[in-house]
């Protein structure tokens, strides 16, 4: 188990070893390797062997089948671990169970016997390795035959192919979908040929977040197809292809591979394109014990010594330094040490010779050639390697240092003959191909290291081998020893300053807890040498030792490393040829099981190969061994040979150039460089802010799951919370070769994890954001399309809102019709108009009857008002200014409108000619009252003036007024009256006062005798229901209850007593009101006003 906390640590990059390679011979596959772990048991030792002969010898039948004829198993290895005894192992094998094509392991804590690929490529591209549970070979399997899901499995790993089925509570992958047909039935999300029998839980409602569907194998017939979809069922010996395949559904394969079928993806491989129908033949195995592995502890230096190794001026001055320091400094106390150089033949420098004493460092590093011979042109790097091995005396690594200058073909694997051989190529030039040593390093577990010749001119003074070359040299030994050997040293912090007076500042990573004793190492060319004075001091300015010094290096070495501290580095120097570089190194002190980085690519890191329309891709596991951390964060930093640096933020969600979420495999599209050649690669790794977990078993999932488990889809999910992957940061350093054309630019990224949701006739899409190229950078532009299922034109509405790559995006969009079922995919468009390939789909229908406006377009970008248009607007808001004026004028002067010359002009009164109406002139002076209604001719009336509707609309009789008088009007509630009122102050009744209690015999809104005010409106009688005003209800809170009745109740009381009215029974009482009267005010207390 792992330390919960760990301390932070400089782990070295270890790259994630290659699995053996796979060739097709006579349509028949050789060099499959399938290896056992240790971890299992070793009684158990030949039912392993059995089982996985029976595997593979039944898949072999059924792959020659599927693919009609062409291929089956032909050479296959098991290799067993060291030290076993199993029945027909015969021989070793170098082939390491990290590095097999097909491993047997434990039984995974969370997904049982389920056998799973990795796979971090894309569509057509191979996974990584294939493993399978013990229980898997041992036990009944409920997953089908075994041959079967073994095709299934390899399918994936050889051809690229993904599962054809969806998983439980997966967004983007789902178990279960609705068919949008008439009844909207469910469907599973296998792609067969037939139909596959089974139930659907968890699906009620709409809603299918939880829906999931369980296939019931032994009512299903007739099915054959597909075995990346139903390999557990036995009727099941096809891929789909383009007639049985079901592009209509959401499943991995659809979406990465743009629903083409299986069958089609494999037939564009070479593995079909290069073969043709053949007899089928039955696989061979052979079984081999593990080799026992060799470490670092004895190791020989193997130096080409030919011209080419002495190109410009210190290139052979850097190696020689570089080996030295190693020798005096760098390798651990009692490592045992050899000395090789060759030609075109091999000569030993120096037998094994034991590191343990000062004396013993010295005399082996003088033993190092101090330049290369100018004689002999050709090499012979095989006999190298024989003389390599005859001083290790069988086991222990060799150090190949050569030129790659020019291409070079031996046959390297069969010289080493399982010793693992790490090549350094120095100096290499780009383009040229160095094959055969990276076909010997993956013979027996080593690396390949090539270092560019980088001689920089310097007219006539010299042409000197640049000095980060002298660094990388170093940096490449320090490597091969940690890889080899574990706890070492390690470059801690490194700087460099140019100039002839600079100073460099090494500052200790705080946190970190390293051995005591230190070394501060200074590189700089041969020409800066002289009068070079370099000075050391430690964070407190004490002064540090030298220790060696070299042609091209100096060795500086304390005691008591000060964490957080600073030590610098002050240079003076007479000449200023190239920057002064300078590393801290120290041993790592940690407990055992420290975290690491394993870094791969699409191909290897050195090939880091550029198409014209692709980018190699990146990818890294943080972890030891069989555990690995997930949420961490991790960032890679690539820097060409023209030093233009690409920082890539490295992701494990699902997204951009990641193919599974949380798997523990980040990964990141190689993005931002410039110039092909040598490149350096830092990977940085650290806990996230605390927010990493440990998973200590790979927990994914096979081709169906009938227990209802969780499986690998977009995410893969965890049922129990993990542990905490404790305190870390890491970084990393490797040299890869970028080769190919890099492209002047790069599509925008694919959305990967489109999700929608509805709300009335509006779909709310919400994805993570897709880069300007491809996972890095922030597009210019989202494009949404809504396909018509009905007939399949589309509508596109644009977001110009984007945001930076892998951040959330939330976008709202109308949908364009009701009772259509909509495709909906997005695209993101860069600055370039290029466009992305589009995204998962996901489907939305809205009911006509469920939208409350009729259905729109969706909303586009709104035009720009035109000048027209402008000029129109201002207009209007001055027009209406100005008669905002007047009215408010006229409102202010509302009594004297017959005086104001606006008010005629406006009526038109100025124009007309003076009439001898007596109706409009000046009143007499008041005389006795009359009570006629001369107005309306209603002589019968003798109560006085207007007191009912009747009577206030009733026609007038102007005849009448004409010949009367003008003071009998007066009192008659006509229109002199209230000129009359106002000569002589007399009180005008407010409208919430009641003017009279005259009856009317036309019943007002349900009232038989509904009393006016003096404008005709009648008042609110305290009824809710009858005549109401709007506003009802807005402080209702305060009105409400018993008191709101009491006090109500005695007022209407009074108002009916003392009026005589009798209201009707309307249905309401006060004791029925609520608060759900909204936003009307109380109403008013009653005034009772006798007044007249």
């Amino acid at each position: 188990m792992w330390q919960q906390a760990i301390a932070v640590a400089l782990a070295l990059l270890c790259q994630l070893a290659r699995a053996q390679v796979v060739t097709v011979e006579g349509n028949a596959y050789k060099g499959l390797v399938v290896s056992i772990s240790k971890d299992l048991q070793e009684a158990l030792c030949d039912e392993y062997i059995e089982g996985i002969k029976n595997m593979l010898t039944s898949g072999s039948s059924l792959l020659y089948a599927a693919t009609e004829g062409r291929l089956s198993f032909g050479e296959v290895t098991i290799v067993v671990p060291e030290g076993w005894t199993c029945q027909g192992a015969a021989g070793t094998s170098d082939v390491a169970w990290d590095r097999a094509n097909l491993r047997v392991g434990p039984l995974h804590s969370v997904f049982g016997q389920n056998p799973w690929t990795q796979q971090p490529r894309g569509c057509g591209e191979p996974g990584d390795f294939m493993y399978f549970p013990e229980s898997f070979l041992l036990e009944n399997s409920t997953l089908g035959s075994r041959g079967s899901v073994f095709v299934h499995e390899w399918a994936k790993y050889r051809w690229g192919v993904f599962e054809e089925y969806g998983h439980r509570a997966d967004p983007i992958f789902p178990s279960a979908t609705r068919s949008y047909d008439g009844n909207e039935t469910l469907r599973h999300t296998y792609c067969t040929d037939g139909e596959v029998a089974g139930n659907f839980f968890e699906c009620e409602g709409d809603n299918l977040a939880t829906c999931y569907f369980v296939p019931n194998a032994e009512e299903t017939t007739g099915v054959t197809s597909s075995l990346l979809a139903t390999p557990f069922l036995s009727s099941v010996v096809n891929f789909c292809n383009s007639e049985t395949h079901v592009a209509d559904v959401p499943t991995k394969h659809n979406l990465l591979c743009e629903k083409r079928s299986t069958w089609e993806v494999i037939q564009s491989h070479p593995d079909i394109t290069g073969t043709s129908s053949a007899p089928s033949t039955s696989p061979t195995f052979t079984v081999k014990q593990l080799k026992a592995q060799t470490t670092g502890n004895k190791l020989v230096f193997l130096l080409d010594v030919t011209p080419p190794m002495g190109i410009g001026s210190d290139t052979w001055n850097y190696l020689r330094d570089s080996v030295k320091e190693f020798i005096l400094v760098e390798a651990t106390d009692g490592m045992q040490v050899g000395l090789v150089s060759f030609t075109n033949t091999a000569t030993k420098v120096s037998d094994l010779v034991t590191l343990d004493t000062p004396s013993n460092r010295e005399s082996l590093a003088g033993k190092v050639p101090n330049l290369p011979t100018e004689d002999t042109q050709t090499k012979n790097v095989a006999a190298g390697i024989t003389k390599a091995k005859e001083v290790l005396g069988g086991e222990g690594i060799v150090i190949l240092v050569t030129e790659n200058m020019k291409s070079h073909s031996e046959d390297l694997v069969a010289a080493a003959g399982g010793t693992p051989v790490w090549s350094v190529l120095y100096p290499h030039l780009i383009g040229v191909s160095y094959e055969s040593y990276q076909s010997l390093a993956d013979a027996n577990g080593a690396s390949v290291f090539p270092i560019e010749n980088n001689v920089v001119d310097f007219g006539g003074a010299a042409s000197i081998q640049s000095v980060d070359n002298r660094v990388a040299l170093s940096r490449c030994l320090l490597d091969i020893q940690y890889q080899t050997q574990g706890d070492s040293l390690q470059e801690i912090v490194s700087s460099s300053c140019a100039g002839k007076e600079c100073q460099i500042s090494l500052e200790v990573p705080t946190n970190t807890n390293y051995q005591q004793t230190f070394h501060i190492e200074v590189y700089f060319t041969r020409y800066d040498n002289s009068n070079l004075k370099i000075t050391v001091r430690d964070p407190a300015g004490a002064a540090i030792n030298e220790s060696f010094r070299q042609d091209t290096g100096m060795i500086y070495t304390g005691s008591a490393l000060q964490v957080g501290g600073t030590y610098t580095v002050d240079v003076s120097k007479e000449a200023n040829f190239m920057d002064v570089k300078s590393s801290l190194l120290a041993t790592l002190q940690t407990e055992s099981g420290g975290y690491d980085i394993k870094l791969w690519s699409s191909l290897d890191l050195q090939h880091l190969e550029y198409t014209s329309n692709s980018a190699p891709t990146l990818f890294a596991m943080v972890g030891d061994g069989d555990s690995h951390v997930v949420d961490a964060s991790v960032t890679a930093t690539v820097t060409d040979s023209a030093q233009t640096t690409a920082v890539l933020v490295m992701r494990d969600d699902g997204t951009g150039a990641d193919v599974t979420g949380n798997d523990g495999v980040y990964s990141a599209y190689l993005i931002g460089l410039s110039q092909t050649g040598s490149a350096s690669v830092q990977v940085a790794a650290n806990d996230n802010g605390g927010s990493a977990k440990l998973v200590t078993a790979t927990r994914r999932a096979a081709p169906v799951d009938l227990n209802g488990q969780s499986c690998c889809g977009s995410q893969i999910t965890f049922q129990t919370d993990l542990p905490s992957a404790g305190t870390f940061t890491l970084t990393s350093e490797n040299a890869g070769e970028v080769t190919g054309t890099i492209p002047p630019n790069f599509p925008p990224g694919r959305v990967t994890d489109l999700r929608s949701s509805l709300t009335l006739s509006q779909v709310i899409l919400t994805f993570t954001a897709p880069g300007d190229d491809l996972d890095q950078g922030t597009a210019a532009r989202y494009d949404v399309n809504f396909k018509r299922d009905d007939n399949n034109t589309i509508t596109t509405y644009s977001s110009n809102e984007t945001q930076e790559a892998g951040m959330l995006v939330t976008i709202t969009a109308q949908l364009p019709d009701c009772d259509v079922l909509f495709h909906i995919t997005v695209s993101a468009t860069d600055s370039q108009s290029v466009q992305g390939k589009e995204s998962n789909e996901v489907r939305e229908m809205v009911s006509c009857s469920a939208t409350e406006t009729p259905p729109i377009d969706p909303p586009n970008p709104p035009t720009p008002l035109g000048t027209g248009a402008i000029v129109g607007i201002v207009i209007g808001v001055i027009l209406f200014l100005v008669i905002l004026a007047i009215g408010i004028y006229l409102f202010m002067n509302r009594d004297n409108l017959d005086d104001l010359w606006l008010w005629q002009m406006l009526t038109c009164r100025c124009l007309r000619k003076p009439k001898n109406d007596n109706l409009y002139n000046p009143p007499a002076p008041r005389s006795t009252r009359s009570g006629n209604d001369v107005i309306r001719n209603n002589k019968s009336s003798s109560s006085g003036p207007v007191r009912n509707l009747d009577d206030l609309y009733a026609k007038p009789d102007l005849t009448a007024k004409r010949n009367k008088k003008t003071d009998e009007d007066d009192g008659d509630g006509g229109f002199r009256e209230h000129k009359s009122r106002v000569n002589n102050a007399v009180a005008m009744n407010n409208l919430g006062d009641s003017a009279s209690t005259a009856s009317t015999s036309q019943p007002y809104m349900g009232q038989s005798n509904a009393s006016i005010n003096q404008v005709g409106i009648p008042p609110y009688s305290g009824e809710p229901n009858n005549g109401s005003p709007q506003n009802y209800g807005l402080y209702q809170n305060h009105y409400s209850g018993s008191q709101y009745d009491q006090q109500y109740d005695q007022n209407d009381g009074q108002y009916y007593d003392e009026y005589g009215y009798i209201p009707q029974n309307d249905g309401h009482d006060n004791a029925g009101y609520t608060t759900n009267y909204d936003r009307v005010p109380a109403p008013r207390k009653i005034k009772s006003n006798t007044q007249v």
